[in-house]
């Protein structure tokens, strides 16, 4: 594996676990009727996963 790939990979495991941890978030903020924080939570993983990911560049490179 080079070094890019390993970047790569870290950094897609990284994003992929602050998306999860915001819906966990949104999921709470659910529970406990706060809508407000709900659609603040999901906005902000909207904008998470719009965001340019290298590695995806990289496997349509390939």
């Amino acid at each position: 594996m080079d070094v890019i790939q390993a970047i790569n990979e870290a950094t897609r495991a990284e994003h992929e676990q602050w998306i999860a941890e915001i819906r966990g978030w949104a999921d709470t903020a659910h529970e406990r009727g706060d809508e407000v924080a709900v659609r603040r939570y999901l906005a902000q993983t909207e904008r998470l996963e719009a965001i340019p990911k290298p590695w995806e560049s990289q496997q349509r490179e390939a």
